[in-house]
């Protein structure tokens, strides 16, 4: 027969050794707690199964109802089949031990006031987010002293241990355990310890232990064996010393001492290393190493070994503020490189952003590196891309005060990385721009625009330089009123402006001897008048059909630009978006003459499930002046004497949810293309993915540059977690490839690993140069989960390279 009843001293002796305090003396209740997960505790625990493997009692199919009810977020567990759900919850807290109360149960109980008290036969102690069973427990007449044996299980939140006998010092609250198993369901962690020690409220220290991430129904592929563990609940955080890191049955490592996470926090700790090997740096190896230091700020220190080049350190820190932003600093010194003349390389970032109320904010965004071969020679980031112009600028920007306002104040410089880059090729300095716009009125009415672009452009030259590269205040402004009619079957907007640009040289450019004008100040004023208008028809059936014709026309008289600067001007590409604006270059350098008329036509069909099955798009612009203004004061180029741009054409279609094709090309008014694409994407439900790219255009004088190129990427899982992985980008016109890579990828519980060869040019390098060689490279990571962060190089490579990366991958690992 079994007993309930209340025994608070007695339950003190166990549960404090989870809890670390002793239990209320008494208590006013015989009621049981209502917790589920004590409840389905008592229920798994009414019988006893003779050898039984522990943890086989606690992992569970991941999509059961005890897995599904926990909220709590388990690192690898898309992996698994199964996940570990131990009897309370990681999130239950238990109650302060003076409000608590206790209920034991026993098949047998023998109290005495005067010496031992004894409780046998399935004996369970139940307490809000606690618990414990054993066979067999005692309690000296003290209760100082309290032993308990026979398959003793002992639970509180997410943890778990299973023990021969636990003997506990009521007074001293510490305690052991021999010959244990343990589970930490947070961590999805299990281990066995000779000895399992309570040294405070929430530290535990394992004799003779071992620790895996790995299921524990079968071998484990990793393990830590450690002479001992300490696991720290507070901290979140587990200390090794002697220990070996296994493999199978193999010790790939002996670490004296070693640091690890056991949930999710930020952490002081080693993060996974990184292994490569490069053509031009040899066999690298880096081990990150981050450094929790305070809540609002960390930094990762990374010491990095290159077998041709010598040690480098590479280091970041981040910061948050309460009141004055967040940043980031990062860089990396590599002293007396021996394959570049033993010079010093370096590279130094800022980011900086505050969002000081409302209306203001700021940023700063500082680059600094020391040579144009930094990023080729030493960076293995696959998504690293060399830029040419290091960006260094500060930003203050003001919105959501006045309504319809914003406006920029930014200080802006470039690194100019190629010393034998041409000085008029460097960009200029903005020191500084100020950028308004204003929007009063009504949005679908009469409205009044006003914009501002005022800037001080200022280029270093070299005083040898037979060049003339001039230095002054651009002032440009525009006054813009339109009227607004909107409605669902179309609209029409007939807007007038007026523009303007001045330019005022500066002393240094008045006085360079090779600078010739006639003028030290330019002005030009031109009016512009547009007309934008549209209409929508729809038919609804089985599928829903939309033609939307659009028209737009553009005037603005001619006036002579000629010997005006280019500060930061470049003229636009033409598609069909392209066709209904009046404004023919990106920047305000210079004011277009317009008087031309553009016709579209629009066709979209979407099915019952919302996929839009056809998008086509066509249109045309007819020019009936030639086209004056230009960039430079050569001869008009070819298409500014054309009558009409010729078509223009955009076709895409959602063939089903996972096909999807797109098409663009673009006609000279003679016939000859001048610019075409085609690119095809698959997506796959199990983490698949093809696209396939074209890219073609002509050069176009004073337009574009010309391009020939094909890019192609796939992602094919393969069997039990993995995976192969490629992108190609391949030149047509030079006939190389610029950049491809195979990968391969496995994810698994406890482990992960990716290794993949790229093989690319720098952005900056000519591939037409014999002496210009590609940069190959062979990267690996390897992961033991619950070890360290996932080195995600490949997966942020894979994310900028290859569209709807995310989705396949989300799509995979679920």
């Amino acid at each position: 027969m079994k007993h309930q009843f209340n025994f608070n001293p007695l339950a003190a002796a166990i549960l404090s050794f989870l809890c670390g305090s002793t239990v209320s003396s008494y208590a006013e209740s015989n009621t049981s707690v209502s917790d589920i997960d004590n409840k389905q505790l008592k229920a798994s625990l009414k019988e006893s199964y003779p050898g039984q493997n522990f943890f086989e009692q606690y992992y569970v199919d991941k999509d059961s109802p005890e897995a599904r009810q926990r909220d709590t977020k388990v690192p690898g567990a898309q992996f698994c089949q199964n996940t570990f759900v131990t009897p309370i919850s990681p999130n239950t807290k238990a109650l302060n031990p003076d409000e608590a109360t206790s209920v034991l149960t026993a098949e047998h109980a023998y109290y005495n006031p005067n010496g031992d008290t004894v409780l046998e036969g399935n004996v369970i102690i139940d307490q809000d987010g606690r618990m414990v069973r054993a066979n067999h427990l005692t309690m000296d007449k003290t209760q100082t002293f309290a032993k308990a044996s026979g398959n003793v299980q002992m639970a509180q939140a997410g943890l778990i241990s299973q023990s021969d006998k636990v003997n506990y010092n009521l007074k001293t609250q510490t305690g052991d355990l021999t010959d244990s198993y343990y589970i930490a369901e947070q961590a999805r962690a299990h281990g066995h310890a000779d000895l399992i020690s309570r040294t405070s409220p929430d530290v535990l220290l394992l004799k003779n232990a071992s620790y895996t991430t790995c299921p524990p129904d079968e071998k484990p592929t990793w393990k830590i064996e450690a002479r001992e563990i300490e696991l720290n609940q507070e901290t979140g955080r587990g200390k090794t010393k002697g220990a070996k890191v296994k493999i199978k049955d193999h010790t790939i490592a002996t670490v004296p001492y070693f640091n690890f996470p056991i949930d999710d926090r930020r952490v002081t700790g080693i993060l996974t290393p990184s292994l490569a090997y490069t053509n031009n740096g040899g066999l690298q190896l880096s081990v990150p190493i981050y450094l929790n230091l305070a809540p609002n700020y960390d930094a990762t220190v990374t010491p990095r070994y290159m077998g041709d080049r010598g040690a480098m350190a590479e280091a970041e820190f981040r910061f948050m503020t309460e009141n004055f932003g967040s940043g980031n600093i990062r860089g990396a010194y590599l002293p007396s490189d021996e394959k570049y003349n033993n010079e010093d390389r370096k590279d130094f970032h800022f980011l900086y952003d505050w969002q000081i109320n409302n209306q203001w904010s700021t940023n700063i965004d500082y680059n600094y590196v020391s040579d144009k071969d930094f990023f080729n020679d030493l960076d293995t980031n696959p998504n690293t891309r060399t830029r040419l112009n290091q960006r260094q600028a500060w930003e203050l920007n003001y919105q959501n005060g006045l309504p319809g306002l914003k406006a920029k104040l930014k200080i802006e410089d470039f690194q100019t990385l190629d010393p034998l880059t041409p000085y008029k090729d460097r960009p200029y300095a903005r020191l500084p721009q100020l950028l308004v716009n204003y929007v009063t009125g009504d949005a679908h009415g009469l409205e009044f625009e006003f914009n501002n672009d005022t800037a001080y452009f200022k280029k270093d030259f070299d005083s040898q330089a037979n060049i003339s590269q001039p230095s002054g205040v651009r002032l440009y402004n525009q006054f813009a009123a339109r009227y607004n009619f909107r409605n669902p079957w179309g609209f029409a907007i007939p807007e007038v402006s007026v523009r303007s640009l001045n330019t005022y040289y500066d002393q240094d450019t008045r006085d360079n001897a090779n600078f010739n004008s006639d003028s030290e100040n330019k002005s030009v004023v031109v009016p512009q008048f547009t007309l934008d208008t549209g209409l929508t028809f729809e038919r609804e059936g089985k599928f829903l059909q939309t033609l939307s014709p659009r028209a737009f026309y553009a005037y603005s008289p001619y006036r002579q630009q000629n010997g005006y600067p280019n500060f930061d001007t470049i003229s636009a590409s033409l598609n069909y978006d392209q066709l209904f604006s009046p404004y023919r270059f990106y920047g305000h350098d210079r004011l277009d003459d317009n008087n031309f008329l553009s016709l579209g036509l629009s066709y979209s069909l979407f099915d019952t499930i919302g996929l839009e099955r056809l998008r086509a798009s066509v249109g045309k612009s007819y020019f009936f002046d030639d086209r004056r203004v230009t960039l430079n004061d050569s001869q008009n180029s070819r298409t500014s004497t054309e009558d009409d741009t010729g078509p223009v054409v955009s076709l895409s279609s959602q063939l089903s949810e996972n096909y999807t094709i797109r098409a663009n090309s673009y006609w000279m008014s003679n016939g000859d293309n001048a610019q075409r694409d085609i690119q095809l994407y698959y997506t796959g439900d199990k983490g698949n993915l093809y696209n396939f790219g074209y890219f073609k255009r002509s050069y176009l004088e004073d337009r574009q540059d010309r391009y020939d190129q094909v890019t192609a990427s796939f992602i094919q899982p393969i069997k039990n977690n993995w995976r192969m992985m490629g992108h190609v980008q391949y030149d047509m016109d030079n006939n190389v490839a610029r950049e491809y890579l195979l990968g391969l990828n496995y994810e698994s519980c406890c482990w992960g690993v990716s290794v993949y060869g790229r093989s690319y040019y720098n952005d900056l390098d000519n591939v037409n140069d014999s002496g210009v060689k590609a940069k190959r490279a062979v990267m690996a990571e390897f992961t033991l989960k619950g070890l360290g962060g996932l080195n995600s190089k490949l997966s942020s490579f894979l994310e900028d390279r290859v569209l709807g990366y995310d989705k396949v991958n989300q799509n995979w690992t679920n």
